[in-house]
């Protein structure tokens, strides 16, 4: 039986993800929440929030922070590899039980998706973790699978640019993909910290429809009729071979790296549609074809 989880810090709590998943956190009243931040931040929180700053280059330092703390999210950059590393090994060192690093996307558990150069940084992290957990019983760690943001994709144009009438039709537009709000991924948090036997050591699924481009854009149509939608078309395949060339010309942009994304949103195989999800075990509410729908007419009409 795993110790009730109740002092929570997170890592990260900027960003597209972290305030989602602080607000999940505040609102849930079950934990008290602790925010790491740089010594040079000066970003205002919540005044029901600790903010503890740190040096995420130094053990010493992160070490000192997460004394007294049950539970670590981290929403660092993925790529932020060294640092993501120090977090498990002060969490070792204060005595943390349950680790969250920065996975919150695609299944990094899939072998296609594992070798996506975008994902070396997570798939290093788990093997860190699983070493560590050898070794150190009273440590766990868990790891969030979400598949697509689908309200961040839709806002900033990732899936589809639904306010700008623009998409990029990926393998014809009708592959079936996995996306969750970064509401609930906020709540899939709070469902892993309020669940840590259930959820120690592995991978969790969370989702909140499985949806097309096609369908988003049919949406965005019926919620805006007017004007005219500019539609291309890619091949995900083809997008893998740019970015993997991208990569190696030293071009690290989102540019480059997103085309590796898409090729795990929408590649076959590639695991961007999850079969079985931890949705009942996590409190995940997933959205019928109306909510969906709701969903894209809100930021259609967003201002």
């Amino acid at each position: 039986m795993s110790p009730a989880i109740k002092k929570v810090a997170l890592a990260g709590a900027t960003g597209n993800l972290g305030p989602a998943i602080l607000t999940a956190l505040l609102d849930s009243q079950l934990f008290e929440v602790t925010v790491l931040t740089r010594k040079e931040s000066t970003h205002k929180f919540p005044s029901n929030v600790t903010v503890q700053p740190v040096d995420y280059t130094s053990l010493e330092s992160i070490t000192a922070a997460l004394q007294g703390q049950d539970a670590l999210i981290s929403t660092l950059a993925a790529v932020a590899l060294e640092s993501q590393k120090l977090l498990v090994d002060a969490c070792i060192s204060a005595g943390v039980q349950r680790f969250l690093p920065s996975e919150f996307g695609s299944d990094t558990t899939n072998p296609l998706a594992a070798k996506l150069p975008v994902f070396a940084g997570k798939v290093a992290v788990q093997q860190y973790l699983a070493s560590k957990v050898a070794t150190a019983p009273q440590f766990s760690y868990t790891l969030v699978i979400n598949s697509a943001f689908l309200d961040w994709g839709l806002q900033v144009g990732f899936l589809v640019d639904v306010k700008g009438k623009k998409a990029e039709l990926k393998d014809g537009g009708d592959v079936l993909f996995s996306a969750t709000t970064l509401a609930s991924i906020g709540q899939g948090v709070v469902g892993v910290l309020s669940h840590p036997a259930e959820t120690a050591n592995r991978a969790v699924f969370i989702k909140n429809a499985d949806v097309t481009q096609n369908q988003l854009i049919a949406a965005a149509q019926k919620a805006d009729p007017s004007g005219k939608w500019e539609l291309t078309h890619s091949a995900s395949a083809a997008l893998e071979q740019e970015g993997l060339a991208g990569l190696a010309q030293g071009d690290y942009s989102m540019g480059t790296l997103g085309k590796l994304i898409y090729r795990a949103i929408y590649g076959q195989g590639y695991g961007g549609h999850f079969t079985t999800t931890d949705n009942a075990l996590l409190g995940i509410k997933e959205l019928d074809a109306a909510g969906v729908e709701a969903l894209v007419r809100e930021i259609v009409t967003a201002q």
